[in-house]
């Protein structure tokens, strides 16, 4: 009678096994927990230890272990896959996957499987199922995350890691504007949580604000915002420091610099004017060498006739 009972308390406790063949503790006794004495357990089927983690967390670079233990496996198989893709990597201890950082080891003394991947890298990141050859298929899934080192935050499950805050004007810490032209500053405000402050700027320590000729333009997206500063028409007084202030996530600044603009000296000769002028200039230079060598010659003859002056003397 006792025996009897004892094999329909059996059969009601294997009834429990659900389709993935894991055991919830609470149903699990201690004296049916298998140990080397326990032959309660020799016939029993394959079930997985939920004891195990299974969302893991890698650092980027480092080396993932991913554990499956499977209590009386015996004579089956244990196999690693990825779902998305999905990609099958190894079977038992033969690994099928071609990048050499996945390798799929057995601790005997834990009677654990393992699936090793070394320097990982974002592309890692999905779900791992650790596969039993029973009918139907025993699965239990694994799930890795890889994130950036000492930075723990995600933005979705996809595998990224989220941004440092920033404050950033582009162009450079100094800007240069000649007078009359258009100075355009934008500011880049990136945050890795949802960003729902105000943009300011600040032109010598005073708020601008939009007015005839100046305009404040803003773009927001769930990480970024971008706020440009368009003043129309430069003048020397717009010239100093401007700031971006962006609340909590700090300010960038700017100097602004104003030149005048050279305009270059207008020609008083056109286009039409300018063959008059040049045979003009032509005949005025034939003119003066001919000047120059009358010249001469009238001087020459001056000469000659006091040398036969004197001579007749």
């Amino acid at each position: 009678m006792y025996l009897s009972m004892t094999w329909v308390f059996i059969l009601s406790m294997s009834s429990i096994l659900d389709m993935t063949g894991c055991l919830p503790d609470k149903h699990l006794l201690s004296w049916l927990k298998p140990n080397p004495i326990n032959i309660l357990t020799l016939n029993a089927p394959p079930y997985f230890d939920s004891d195990l983690p299974q969302k893991m967390v890698t650092n980027l670079g480092d080396t993932a272990f991913l554990k499956c233990k499977v209590i009386n496996l015996r004579n089956r198989m244990v196999s690693w896959l990825k779902t998305d893709p999905l990609q099958i990597i190894s079977s038992g201890l033969y690994t099928f996957i071609k990048d050499p950082r996945y390798s799929s080891e057995y601790m005997e003394e834990e009677n654990t499987w393992v699936l090793r991947i070394t320097k990982v890298e974002y592309e890692d990141s999905g779900m791992f199922d650790c596969q039993v050859n029973t009918d139907p298929l025993m699965t239990y899934t694994v799930s890795l995350k890889v994130v950036k080192k000492d930075y723990r935050q995600f933005l979705n499950d996809a595998p990224q890691y989220a941004a440092d805050p920033s404050v950033k004007i582009l162009g450079g810490y100094e800007h240069l504007v000649k007078v009359g032209s258009v100075l355009n500053l934008t500011c880049v405000v990136t945050t890795p949580t949802s960003y729902n402050q105000m943009t300011r700027w600040l032109h010598n320590d005073r708020i601008v604000t939009p007015k005839t000729g100046v305009s404040l333009l803003s773009e927001n997206t769930p990480h970024t915002s971008v706020s440009c500063l368009i003043i129309h028409r430069v003048q020397h007084r717009d010239a100093g420091s401007y700031v971006c202030a962006a609340g909590d996530m700090g300010h960038d600044m700017a100097v602004v610099g104003i030149i005048e603009e050279v305009t270059p000296v207008k020609s008083f000769l056109t286009h039409h004017m300018l063959i008059p002028f040049i045979v003009l200039l032509s005949i005025s230079s034939f003119i003066i060498v001919l000047g120059i060598i009358s010249t001469v010659a009238r001087n020459s003859e001056e000469v000659d006739s006091c040398s036969r002056r004197k001579t007749d003397v």
